[in-house]
């Protein structure tokens, strides 16, 4: 049972406050909360649901911001209208003094920064709610960029998504959301979200991993990471001399390769590489003096198993293709199913959205990306995919966007159709499929080879009785009305069929030995017109089952009582 802290009753009472004053006060009585909330008055500014919720996680801070910036890249759990409106969650705020910096990152190196650095910006570049970014050399001339944790942020998250994890509690079952997930579930996601943004080292993995991928990609720049100098509070990265993908002018020769580039880039770290930049909006992606496209912020990154690229590689060819069944097919078999799934309407809605995009420029088309409307549409049908889809989706979604400002003009569809055919041509190549092949060959034999040993267990349970088959009825209630019916009708024919054969008996024995008493042939006629009413009886219960049986006969009995007392 979900409980507030008695530490929490504060911020508990802040928090319903600023719900209440932003309308959400049904919310607030499906979570119990109501009496915490002081009386404030409640915006009437007309202004939508999904542009209040923002307003309300800005307000509440840090913790907040960073779920509605984790929400806004799950197509799968909130619906395109809160997406984008909180997609504008800007994680800016003013920076901790220069002191207080300096302290962090003496205590996590351990050493006076003089020792470290030869140089250190006090005024940092950027500033987040979680941490700061300042700009320094260090002793062998090398130019870093230290991210700085702010002070005290991680007590501040941790007592937050406590309060979080019982509010969920509190409204489950009570909150109909969108989608397929649960308060409870939404809030588990985010803290381990959260979690992983919180330690750098994760970060620096991140960073490291995608370095790794591209090492061989002459065009393609992602920054050292210097382990000596990293902790879990502070991240001391190689320093990036370019422009913003943001800000470079629309006539900058840099411009079109650096588009073509990362397009490049975002197949490769898909299909090629299995892991993938989740958040690579325009402030995260730097064109470089000599034309190189960089990539920054690897806090959220994703991964996928050869598996998953398998199908995504059958998803992009379908895309390409307007093949719809398949690609409904394969949506159905990527995701968990909660329930039965109406194909045949899935389908229909998956041929409607690729009708949609083809042919379409990205001007066209509305500020909506493809893959985010098939996400959407699979969690309307209760098809749960896996986040690294939802992951991928949205960040598709973001290079999406920036191809819209830069090229709009630019068809999608065939913009990936040449990587289509690649990975088609790539799959059924001799080599690929040679390999295949093999792979099923050894997966089969290593089969055959147990299953000897799998039939001589099945045999020793079945001998030792230890093999039990269980039928579990969907409606318990309407087997066991057909059980008593069937049961009915075997005694009665079983009755009739001995009713007639003794009966046959009787009359035959009368008429052929003259000397049997009269009775036996009487006992006789008698036996079969009872095997004639009972067949009578059997073929009229087949036919008029439902209006003979007793349960209808005692509802209509039931239905008359109730019209005339009624009528009194």
């Amino acid at each position: 049972m979900a409980h507030i802290d008695v530490r929490d009753l504060g911020r508990v009472r802040t928090i319903a406050t600023v719900l209440a004053s932003h309308g959400f006060g049904s919310l607030l009585q499906a979570s119990g909360l109501s009496p915490y909330a002081a009386k404030s008055k409640t915006e009437q500014d007309g202004s939508s649901q999904a542009v209040r919720l923002r307003r309300v996680l800005v307000e509440l801070g840090p913790t907040f911001v960073k779920l509605g910036q984790v929400l806004s890249v799950r197509p799968d759990i909130v619906p395109q209208s809160m997406i984008t409106e909180l997609s504008k969650l800007q994680d800016t705020v003013p920076p901790v003094s220069w002191e207080q910096a300096k302290l962090v990152i003496e205590t996590e190196l351990d050493a006076p920064l003089e020792e470290v650095f030869a140089q250190v910006q006090e005024a940092p570049v950027a500033s987040a709610s979680i941490a700061q970014v300042h700009l320094a050399t260090l002793k062998d001339g090398r130019e870093v960029a230290l991210k700085v944790q702010r002070p005290g942020i991680q007590k501040v998250i941790r007592s937050d998504l406590h309060i979080l994890h019982s509010l969920a509690s509190l409204v489950e079952g009570r909150l109909d959301l969108p989608g397929v997930y649960t308060p409870t579930a939404i809030v588990k996601e985010f803290d381990a979200a959260i979690a992983e943004e919180l330690d750098f080292a994760c970060e620096a993995r991140n960073a490291e991993r995608f370095r790794e991928c591209f090492i061989e990609e002459p065009q393609v720049m992602v920054p050292r990471i210097y382990r000596r100098f990293t902790t879990p509070r502070l991240l001391v990265m190689e320093r990036v001399h370019g422009t913003p993908l943001s800000q470079v002018p629309d006539d900058d020769p840099r411009l079109e390769p650096g588009i073509q580039e990362l397009v490049e880039s975002t197949i490769a770290q898909v299909f090629d590489h299995g892991f993938f930049h989740a958040d690579p909006h325009p402030g995260n992606l730097v064109l470089m003096d000599d034309g190189r496209l960089a990539f920054l912020d690897f806090g959220l990154c994703g991964s996928l198993t050869a598996q998953m690229r398998e199908t995504l590689v059958t998803i992009m060819v379908a895309l390409v293709f307007q093949d719809a069944e398949t690609l409904a097919l394969s949506i159905y078999h990527a995701g968990g199913v909660q329930g039965r799934v109406d194909l045949r309407a899935f389908k229909a809605e998956i041929e409607r959205l690729l009708q949609k995009y083809h042919g379409a420029s990205l001007a066209d088309l509305s500020t909506q990306a493809s893959l985010v409307e098939f996400i959407q549409v699979s969690a309307r049908f209760h098809i749960k995919l896996v986040p690294e889809y939802a992951l991928l989706a949205r960040s598709a979604s973001i290079v999406d966007g920036i191809l819209r400002s830069r090229v709009p003009q630019t068809d999608p569809v065939e913009l990936v159709r040449p990587h289509a055919r690649r990975l088609m041509t790539d799959r059924l190549s001799p080599e690929r499929m040679g390999a295949d092949a093999m792979r099923l060959f050894v997966q089969a034999q290593g089969g055959f080879r147990q299953l000897p040993t799998q039939l001589n267990q099945l045999l020793l349970d079945l001998e030792r009785g230890q093999v039990r088959v269980e039928v579990v009825p969907t409606d318990g209630a309407e087997l066991r009305q057909e059980l008593r019916t069937s049961s009915f009708r075997l005694s009665l024919s079983l009755t009739a069929a001995a009713l007639m054969v003794s009966g046959a008996l009787l009359v035959s024995s009368a008429t052929s030995l003259p000397g049997l008493p009269y009775a036996t042939g009487t006992m006789g006629l008698l036996a079969l017109a009872a095997a004639a009413t009972a067949f009578a009886v059997l073929a009229g219960h087949m036919i008029l089952g439902e209006h003979l049986s007793f349960a209808a006969f005692k509802r209509r009995v039931q239905q008359v009582w109730r019209f005339f007392r009624g009528s009194r």
